[in-house]
């Protein structure tokens, strides 16, 4: 069998070698739509399959607490982890930890570094051992412990150029001495997937940095800091499984623990449930989780589409190679082989073309991944996407290249098996008894292509479309000509009223400097990746002001913020200078919280109530701004409301200004003015308005270049396939055309003739594209903005762009038609 297989396979090599156009095109097409799919599977294989590189990661699960707003998979405080890990009885061992932002001195100056605030056990649990020193201990992650930190193995290899010798050595976090103890395990990167932490510190240090997740506050009656108050909670917790223990029974424990805590402290842990997840269903978070899964399956089915344009082309050359291939199998049928046995060698000819194939799809999906790899994507930290070609990619390609092989010849190796033997091997045309049902056939599957095409070129159009209507749309506020730059001065150990001067002194420069109009500063400024609200008690919608409210988008702002941003105050007035700390606090709201809790008459004099760590503040609204759009460019308007900087100081804040000229001029400068007056300065968010907005509409425009790219390439892959089928109807029409010639029939009715051919199996393929596309339109109708799924624009740009690419396809074999010599044609016969 083995030997029988090898013999097919040399057979195939020589076949392909003597036809070498047609297998150059065959494996062109081939690698171009088994690369597309290697290379989005690697990046399906990094984001969702490859599992956490520790021991036994099918032990670990992901523990989450809820929240009054009802998340159901937030965060927990470091007093109730400290309770889950003493009570679980099924664990062995619960960890906690948050990304965070770490200003690192080395060198000249400061620099953003990106890391990990974790529990003493973590690398003990995770079952992690140090590449050089040790990792953190139990021990380390008590108060008053030394301060010490472990570096990512990829930091110390890049910045420190892996030198053995840096334990012992020493790292100033915010100021503060750290001994450096240890390297991470090469290829572990942290917890949160596509995040590459640089460095490792204990939770006893976590007043040292920032650290960044999903956070919650709410009333403690007792501590002082994010370690002992119970109500404030910032941790992600995973924990290990004893042997034989499930998810489900781990969550049944905690669940009794988390009891058993709303029982001792009803005010900070009152309806709060927990949830277990086993950590390979997670990725991300389970509420992104979803919408990544989509967005991978949808990016899949589009590729997949390329892989099944390809097929059906190299299905169709290969049936009109079989028409030229009859009668040395009609001999070889007459000598003694089965039909069973020309199958399998028809079919090994076919996955060899499509192993050909995978090489140059491989080849191509190694420069597509290395491509992905060097994305600077907009956001303000650098994603850790290992998008290499590992063995399940390796697994996966091979096993598509057999599917194709098998898919794309099976069809053919049965219609050439099954020749009429008698006529030929008399040598009697078979074209002219068969041709027609094989060019039918043919037909069929550059309708399946032409088909496919329309459903990527529709999507295609209706996501740049989409983009197109983003960038137009209103967002209730100018962003051309605004700059904004964040700092946070308390990595550099300023306190808040160090801090307040500071600001003070760089809002006034940047007012002094040329062309700007104006400037504020805010906790947060529209479309930035972060997430501000604050839990808001409304009286007549709550019992009393001690309940928690709900939360509401909030920011922190200065009184020039809505003049700085072209925000219009429509009722009451903006903050003054003279609301200080030590005046009764006041709130801005914007209409549609206006709308929806004093219908019909005027918020303005009305009381609210903010949730802080200690008790419900009261809030006097002293003024309505207009609606705008502070997250997505396509949300829909929400309550939001706007509270005075200088009533909350604190070391962090984003700065802007506003400018007549370049912005990005402007950005520039005010960089230099902010590290002029503080050269260790750090800038967690600098950019242009229109850059900030830009990146939130990274990913619909990611999309919409991937469908269009893919559409392209099923485009070219189906003309292709047309310019195949009616090339090989001219070549067996030859003489039928030489007649019409003959009789008088012009070149103009010939070209006619082979043209109307070719678009009429084009019209068919985009008919019934275009009802396949109507279905396929509604799975990304979530991801539009401003269009409708029935768009005509971008649904008749689809099917001019697909007629035009036909009949350029159409037009070679035909122009050749019409330069055919009457007189040799019939000849010929």
């Amino acid at each position: 069998m083995i030997e029988t297989f090898g013999r097919d396979v040399r057979y195939a090599m020589r076949w392909l070698r003597r036809s070498p156009g047609f297998s150059l095109v065959a494996i062109l097409s081939l690698g171009l739509g088994i690369g597309f799919n290697s290379a989005i599977f690697a990046v399906v294989d990094s984001l969702l399959l490859r599992p956490l590189p520790v021991a036994a990661p099918d032990r670990l699960v992901e523990i989450y607490t809820s929240s009054p707003d009802g998340d159901t998979y937030a965060t927990s405080s470091v007093p109730d982890y400290l309770d889950f890990a003493a009570r679980a009885g099924l664990f062995d061992g619960i960890v906690g930890y948050s990304p965070m932002f770490a200003a690192v001195n080395r060198g000249d100056r400061a620099r953003l570094r990106l890391g990990e605030v974790v529990t003493g056990s973590y690398f003990q649990v995770l079952g992690l051992d140090a590449a050089t020193g040790r990792t953190l201990l139990p021990s380390d992650d008590v108060a008053g412990a030394p301060r010490v930190v472990v570096l990512s193995h990829a930091y110390w290899r890049r910045e420190l150029g892996g030198d053995p010798g840096v334990i012992g050595r020493t790292l100033r976090i915010r100021g503060q001495v750290y001994d450096i103890v240890g390297v991470a395990p090469a290829g572990y990167t942290g917890m949160v997937q596509m995040l590459s932490p640089d460095l490792f510190i204990a939770v006893a240090h976590t007043e040292d940095v920032e650290p960044a997740g999903i956070q919650s506050v709410v009333p403690s009656p007792t501590g002082t800091s994010r370690l002992d108050r119970r109500g404030q909670r910032w941790l992600f917790l995973k924990g290990r499984l004893r042997p034989g223990v499930t998810a489900d029974q781990a969550q049944a424990n905690l669940r009794v623990v988390a009891a058993q805590l709303a029982a001792e402290h009803p005010t900070t842990n009152r309806d709060r449930q927990v949830s277990v997840i086993p950590t390979t269903d997670v990725r991300v978070h389970p509420q992104a989780d979803g919408t990544l899964r989509w967005a991978v399956t949808g990016t899949m089915a589009a590729v997949g589409l390329v892989l099944l344009v390809a097929c059906a082309n190299v299905a169709g050359m290969l049936l009109a190679r079989a028409s030229a291939r009859q009668r040395e199998i009609s001999v070889r049928m007459a000598v003694g082989a089965s039909r069973g046995r020309l199958v399998r060698q028809l079919l090994t000819e076919s996955v060899v073309l499509a192993g050909l194939g995978a090489a140059v799809g491989l080849a191509f999906a190694w420069w597509f991944t290395r491509l992905i790899s060097t994305l600077n994507l907009p956001i303000p930290v650098p994603l850790a996407i290992d998008v290499s070609l590992d063995w399940r990619v390796l697994a996966f390609t091979a096993a598509a290249a057999t599917a194709t092989g098998v898919v794309a010849g099976l069809v053919p190796a049965l219609r050439a098996s099954k020749p009429d033997l008698v006529p030929e091997l008399k040598g009697e045309s078979f074209a002219r008894r068969t041709g027609r049902r094989r060019v039918a056939l043919r037909d069929g599957l550059v309708v399946a292509q032409v088909a496919v095409s329309a459903v990527l070129l529709v999507g295609a159009g209706l996501l740049l479309r989409s983009v197109g209507a983003a960038e137009r749309a209103s967002l209730g506020f100018r962003p051309e000509g605004l700059a904004v730059v964040g700092v946070d001065l308390g990595m550099l150990q300023y306190d808040d009223a160090r801090a307040e001067r500071f600001f003070e002194q760089a809002d006034q420069r940047f007012r002094a400097m040329p062309g700007v109009v104006s400037s504020a500063r805010a906790s947060r400024f529209p479309f930035s990746l972060n997430f501000n609200r604050s839990n808001i008690a409304v009286p007549g919608h709550q019992q009393s002001p001690d309940e928690m409210g709900r939360p509401i988008d909030s920011a922190e702002v200065s009184p020039s913020y809505f003049e700085t941003l072209g925000v219009a105050v429509l009722q009451g007035r903006a903050f003054l200078e003279t609301d200080r700390i030590d005046t009764p606090r006041v709130a801005v709201i914007n209409e549609t919280m206006a709308r929806q809790y004093w219908p019909g008459e005027s918020a303005v004099g009305e009381l609210v109530y903010r949730r802080t760590l200690s008790s419900g503040q009261p809030l006097e609204i002293v003024g309505v701004v207009a609606d705008h759009r502070r997250n997505t460019v396509g949300e829909a308007p929400g309550p939001a409301i706007f509270t005075s900087t200088a009533q909350s100081p604190s070391t962090y804040a984003v700065l802007a200004a506003r400018t007549s000229g370049d912005d990005r001029a402007l950005l520039d400068q005010m960089r230099r003015t902010l590290l002029s007056m503080e050269p260790d300065v750090l800038f967690l968010d600098s950019q242009t308005m229109k850059q900030q907005v830009s990146a939130t509409l990274f990913p619909v425009r990611a999309a919409a270049v991937l469908v269009s790219a893919f559409s392209g390439v099923g485009l070219l892959l189906a003309a292709i396939g047309l310019y195949g089928v009616i090339a090989f109807s001219v070549s067996k029409r030859t003489r039928e055309i030489g007649i019409r010639m003959a009789m008088g029939a012009g070149r103009a009715d010939v070209l006619g003739m082979v043209m109307r051919q070719g678009l009429g199996v084009a019209a068919v393929g985009l008919i019934v594209g275009l009802g396949l596309a109507s279905g396929a339109a509604r799975v990304v109708a979530g991801a539009l903005y401003g269009v409708g799924v029935g768009d005509p624009v971008a649904w008749g740009a689809a099917a001019v762009v697909l007629l035009g690419v036909t009949a350029l396809a159409n037009l070679v074999p035909a122009r050749r038609a019409m330069r055919v010599d009457p007189a040799q044609a019939l000849r010929k016969e």
